[in-house]
């Protein structure tokens, strides 16, 4: 059945007006006889590559500065890339669509932004205009941050869809059986996805469930240049966690981490080069990817109430760690692999304080940071010194007295970004 409710973008742009025109508004223009078919069918399988776990640390194949492919950048979350550089600052708005619907985070593919709302509709914006291209109605209305491969665009609800990323046209879809926002990787031809306690593996030549299982209150999922599935789920009444390692081949379990006593952090997971990291507490831990053997990789000195992370991944890059820190500490930790320390260059207190709401991203030469209430401040930091070199806050150029960050994308020239607060935003920043 094809679900697909689309325009033409002349026809969006001259019936609905302008990119600052709410995608509230945008749903109830009229549709246009125009037909986007002569885009022709998309390859249903989609192209799904493995993340490169090397060399460039993560970066997915095929990202070259116009994609942002999903919600963590690769599938090993890698949130890396040697590149490009991303805009410079200061920053100016390109365009800000809103809604008032809340959002989810974006994902960029084929000159096209791509997110859903918790209206069940999800959404095609084109990156420079801001012009809605193409909108899909789902029965669902779960906002889950896509996927997007080359020609095919992966929407989860308690459906995953396949969609023509260029039409918005419905390609195939699969009923999961449950409900609840959740997560998507791509690797491999493989779908990789958590939904309300359950891990599946879609494959997307057979369009088919080629693994399902159990995992409840999973926080996040991460995939192994092997096609292991990593996820790491609370337990003991959120008290604890546990980090378990899932063979799709086989659909054995590989190995299962917990640690000893209650540690109510480590929710977050990096995988590269067939380790896993993740911030527990005061430590960063490292994990053995055929093993499941834990060792401790450094320990932040702390200095406040709180515990020096958050728990949300770490970001790796040029031998360096980077943990995002709460209130109280400095935006964001860094060690040095090599010497299980910060490095010599570092200065922390060049740092704005906490907290850092997601995991940092590193391009060719700069780190990204979110942080402050809400992680609505965009920080532009030397990923050497520590030194800030520029900060935005994405609220400055609207009325909105309250929100939350809820994703981001760095691309060469521009900056994408989804917030919800006593309205939505989907906007785009650019170099002023």
């Amino acid at each position: 059945m094809n679900r697909r409710s689309t325009s033409t973008r002349r026809r969006w742009l001259a019936a609905c007006g302008s990119a600052s025109v709410g995608i509230a508004g945008l749903s109830g223009c009229t549709g246009s006889d125009d037909s986007n078919d002569e885009n022709g069918s998309s390859d249903p399988a989609g192209t799904g590559e493995e993340p490169d776990e090397s060399g460039t640390e993560g970066v997915h194949n095929g990202s070259s500065g116009e994609s942002w492919p999903m919600a963590r950048f690769s599938a090993n979350n890698g949130m890396v890339t040697d590149e490009w550089s991303g805009p410079d600052g200061p920053l100016e708005e390109r365009w800000t669509v809103e809604t008032d619907n809340k959002v989810a985070g974006p994902v960029i593919g084929n000159g096209l932004v791509y997110i859903a709302d918790e209206s069940s509709k999800f959404y095609a914006i084109d990156v420079i205009s801001g012009e809605t291209a193409w909108t899909f109605d789902a029965e669902e209305s779960v906002p889950t941050t896509p996927a997007v491969t080359d020609d095919t665009v992966y929407f989860l609800t308690e459906t995953l869809y396949a969609i023509d990323s260029a039409n918005g046209d419905q390609l195939w879809s699969i009923e999961l059986g449950s409900s609840g926002a959740g997560d998507i990787r791509i690797s491999d031809e493989t779908v990789y996805i958590h939904n309300a306690g359950t891990l599946y593996a879609v494959s997307i030549t057979e369009k088919s469930i080629v693994l399902e299982r159990g995992a409840d209150s999973t926080q996040d999922i991460a995939i192994g240049n092997d096609g292991t599935f990593y996820a790491v789920r609370r337990t003991n009444n959120e008290a604890d966690y546990e980090v378990i390692a899932v063979n799709v081949t086989d659909r054995e379990t590989k190995w299962t981490y917990s640690p000893s006593g209650n540690v109510s952090s480590g929710f977050g997971l990096l995988v590269h080069d067939g380790t896993i990291y993740l911030n527990e507490m005061e430590r960063v831990l490292t994990i053995n990817g055929e093993t499941g053997e834990a060792e401790t990789l450094t320990e932040y000195e702390k200095t406040s109430e709180t515990v020096p992370t958050t728990g949300r991944a770490p970001t790796l890059g040029n031998g360096i760690l980077y943990s995002p820190a709460p209130i109280g500490y400095p935006a964001v930790h860094a060690v040095e692999l090599e010497v299980k320390g910060e490095p010599s260059a570092w200065n922390s207190d060049a740092l704005e304080g906490g907290p850092t709401g997601f995991p940092p991203f590193i391009s060719k030469d700069t780190l990204y940071v979110w942080r402050g209430y809400g992680y609505v401040d965009i920080n532009a930091i030397n990923p050497e010194t520590g030194k800030q070199r520029w900060s935005f806050d994405v609220r400055d150029h609207q009325d909105m007295a309250r929100g939350m960050v809820q994703g981001y994308a760095i691309l060469e020239d521009s900056i994408i970004y989804s917030i919800d607060g006593n309205y939505s935003v989907i906007g785009a920043l650019e170099t002023a």
